[in-house]
């Protein structure tokens, strides 16, 4: 009867989540989708796909993700490529990931010597609060983040297999089996073998009061053919992934800093996920924009803040886990080892990374934490001080509120993800003077050929003295389709004054191209010929400035041949 309420809560809570999330199967394509999933033909034609789910999709340079990549093929042809069926399968993903946090969470219990038949509410809050978490709503919302979805399905299965099969050689083979195929399906994966080996410390130890070498003895003689085989799976994914890149690091290229600002930089993303994790209410966007210089300065009162915070942290948790085997240390390890991928630790280019962080990046944390709820425990002092009755009313109204509180930011926030115009509008809102949403925000307009918006949007720019180097080219090049060459010449000048110009080949070639369609409209046909000449020797294989200098070379009866 026990067991039954426990199924009843749980069906409940993803009926919850099912109705809060409902909404998104009306939703759009948005942001990189687009390219991914619409207007390239990558996994949609032919037999296009067997080259893309190993190398070249999206132009990827450094991921390897064939499972992602081929699951993603398999409902563009299934579905014709209609987004609605495509937010469908990343809401069921995200209804599995919550059942499995329960199950784990069911886990944690029973092996912890919980009786989870006194608390039948236990394991169905901890789905409600993972599934409720507005830090997931980019990753249920964004057809391209069931990377993320995936990836966390497989950890949080291969923690409850590892848990659950008792004999060890079946244990060990489906445990490197599940971690292989999240490696190939997310590179986070890498904080699976972390994670697999604090619960097993965690559950499989020993006593409290037991040496240090003999709960890692315990440990080893329990799981060796597990960690073993998860040593086998590691090399033969990164044998898979030199066979399809041409090497393990995809020349990864990094950069460098001094050693006090890589750890200003940690801790900054790390504190930020933390509030992510706590309260992700405040902030919420598609894009936390930053520049690695701000890390390059004197040291300030909240660098430092963060820096004590979040050393304390790693620190503290690792020592209340090993020294004391205490479960909020356990959960304090377990969200560092599932936040090790995205904290930059080792330096990245910038044009590779250009956000601070990202609310999805928190979802493996989230899970984590979520799952090992039950572990925690009332500490003995607090008892002594505070009744039991107190403590329990103030812990649920704590919750009540906070679940409240996430229904709130999902109703406000999950809109913003309808289509593209909202998403970059709600961006620009939280960031006005950035560039990204500004230049998505015109090649929305421009796409959709809603010229009027384009055009209003673009004065807005404009008026912003904020540089904005892409959304100039924008507002010229739909000046010059529009046959206003007075404002394109505006806009052309504030990208010659830019240092952009200089710094990038293709921005450069760009202005070029645009000016001298800009003087072809002015009339000045011989200065038009030698600009797009020198666009053309920028790019000698672009199709458009061929044609547009053939079109300036015509009115002189001159023609250049097309092979050139």
């Amino acid at each position: 009867m026990q067991y039954r309420l426990t199924y009843g809560l749980g069906i409940i809570a993803l009926l919850a989540v099912t109705l809060l999330y409902w909404p998104v199967l009306h939703f759009n394509f948005v942001w990189d989708d687009w390219q991914s999933f619409h207007d390239t033909p990558w996994l949609t034609q032919g037999d296009q796909w067997k080259h893309y789910i190993f190398r070249d999709f999206n132009n990827w340079k450094y991921y390897f993700r064939p499972l992602g990549v081929g699951l993603f093929a398999l409902q563009l042809r299934l579905f014709a490529g209609a987004p609605g069926p495509m937010h469908a399968v990343s809401l069921a993903l995200h209804l599995i990931d919550v059942t499995l946090v329960g199950v784990l969470a069911w886990r944690c219990a029973t092996l912890s010597r919980v009786n989870p038949g006194r608390y039948p509410w236990l394991a169905p809050l901890c789905m409600l609060i993972y599934g409720l978490h507005p830090a997931l709503i980019e990753t249920v919302a964004w057809i391209g983040c069931q990377f993320d979805l995936m990836l966390v399905l497989l950890v949080l299965l291969g923690l409850i297999a590892n848990l659950g099969i008792q004999r060890p050689y079946p244990r060990a083979a489906t445990t490197m089996t599940i971690f292989f195929l999240a490696a190939c399906t997310k590179e986070a994966a890498i904080s699976f073998p972390l994670l697999l080996v604090l619960f097993d410390w965690i559950l499989f130890s020993g006593r409290k009061d037991q040496r240090f070498g003999a709960s890692i003895g315990a440990t080893l003689r329990r799981n060796w053919h597990t960690y073993m085989g998860i040593v086998v799976a590691g090399i033969a994914y990164l044998g898979f992934r030199h066979w399809a890149l041409g090497s393990v690091t995809s020349n990864f290229s990094t950069t460098a800093a001094p050693s006090l600002a890589r750890l200003r930089e940690i801790s900054t993303i790390y504190v930020h996920y933390l509030q992510v994790m706590i309260w992700p209410m405040s902030g919420m966007s598609p894009i936390h924009p930053y520049l690695h210089k701000e890390f390059l300065g004197p040291i300030t009162l909240d660098a430092l803040f963060s820096i004590v915070v979040t050393l304390g942290i790693v620190g503290g948790g690792l020592y209340l886990a090993l020294r004391h085997k205490a479960p909020i240390g356990y959960i304090l390890v377990a969200i560092t080892a599932a936040l090790l991928p995205v904290l930059h630790i080792i330096p990245v280019e910038f044009e590779f990374e250009m956000n601070l962080y990202h609310e999805r990046y928190a979802t493996m944390a989230l899970a984590m934490a979520c799952s090992m709820a039950p572990l925690l425990r009332r500490p003995a002092r607090l008892s002594d001080h505070i009744p039991d009755r107190v403590a329990r009313l103030t812990t649920a109204i704590s919750v009540s509120l906070w679940i409240v509180f996430s229904i709130i930011g999902i109703r406000l926030v999950l809109p913003n993800w309808t289509n593209d115009v909202t998403l970059w509008r709600s961006a620009l809102l939280l960031n006005p003077h950035d560039i990204q949403p500004k230049n998505n925000l015109l090649f929305i307009y421009m796409k959709n050929k809603d010229y009027a918006a384009a055009r209003k949007f673009g004065d807005e720019v404009l008026a912003d003295p904020a540089p904005c180097t892409p959304c100039m080219l924008k507002i010229a090049l739909l000046a010059l389709w529009q046959h206003e060459p007075d404002r394109a010449a505006i806009a052309l000048e504030r990208v010659r004054r830019s240092t952009e110009i200089i710094r990038n080949k293709s921005t450069l070639h760009t202005y070029y191209l645009l000016t001298g369609q800009l003087l072809m409209q002015q009339g000045q046909l011989k200065d038009a010929q030698g600009v797009l000449r020198a666009a053309l020797a920028l790019a000698p294989e672009d199709a458009e400035t061929k044609e547009v200098l053939n079109s300036a070379l015509a009115s002189e009866r001159q023609e250049i041949p097309t092979h050139q």
